[in-house]
């Protein structure tokens, strides 16, 4: 006879593999979210990355590259196994909203304009003192879509280990990766709420009070989590694969912020 303990496990087991998120669910997902773009994208920029190595180092003939079609299956299998078919279901259904999918859209063509231009456009707004009201309610919108538990994820599950490693540059102990991770959540939290902003400038306070309803939806805490928990699972064995070939100390390191964006 099982003892309590096995049937618990054996029940835990079971619930899990039951309700995992269905690969037809993250594909869709993908589509809807726009992650699917972004991840192309990535795929592109780190592939570009890599062969900049390797001709650097005068490695051109080296066919031990990273396959960086991984990227995009470490990240499906990472929202699969994180996500339950139930919590998949209630993102979807958020992107049923009008106002949701006017707002991805939008936040898509801001990572391709010129930081500057979204800057001159955060200053102007803040200038104006009828803008206090739109701006408060962006920044709750921003807290929601890219939460701080999130952001903390990314930089414990990714950026802590190669900074603890020395790839990149120095190796950093406890002390100092405090205070990089403090600097980190400090940019990434003004970064985000900057791209909030230009992303929603052609939206009116009744579609940003819609979109802040969605924002605070049990659905996007979920989804936000669990992106970027991919993103970090995905680049982590990427960068590590880089390292372990080249020496990464002696190239720019690569800037993160597009991919804790991909959502």
């Amino acid at each position: 006879m099982l003892s309590p303990k096995k049937i618990l496990l054996t029940f835990t087991i079971l619930t899990h593999l039951s309700f995992a998120a269905t690969p037809e669910q993250v594909e869709q997902y993908l589509s809807v979210s726009n992650a699917e773009e972004e991840l192309i994208s990535l795929e592109s920029q780190f592939s570009s990355m890599q062969n900049a190595f390797k001709s650097k180092e005068n490695n051109a003939s080296d066919d031990n590259t990273y396959d960086m079609q991984m990227l995009s299956l470490r990240f499906k299998d990472y929202i699969q196994k994180h996500l339950s078919e139930d919590e998949m279901t209630e993102i979807l259904e958020n992107y049923k909203n009008v106002v949701l999918l006017q707002f991805v859209s939008a936040s898509s063509e801001t990572q391709n304009h010129d930081q500057n231009e979204t800057m001159a456009y955060v200053t102007k707004l803040k200038a104006s003192p009828d803008a206090n009201a739109r701006i408060e309610l962006v920044d709750n919108i921003s807290k929601e879509l890219y939460s701080k538990e999130a952001m903390i994820v990314m930089f414990d599950e990714l950026m802590k280990p190669l900074m603890e490693n020395g790839i990149g540059g120095q190796k950093m102990g406890e002390e100092m990766l405090k205070g990089v991770r403090e600097n980190y959540l400090k940019m990434m939290i003004e970064a985000s709420k900057a791209e909030t902003l230009y992303a929603s400038k052609d939206f009116n306070m009744e579609e940003l009070e819609e979109l802040l309803k969605i924002a605070k939806t049990p659905a996007i805490d979920h989804e936000t989590k669990a992106v970027f928990g991919a993103m970090a699972y995905s680049l982590k064995e990427f960068f590590m694969s880089l390292a372990s070939r080249y020496d990464v100390s002696k190239h720019q390191a690569p800037s993160m912020e597009k991919a804790e964006h991909t959502k």
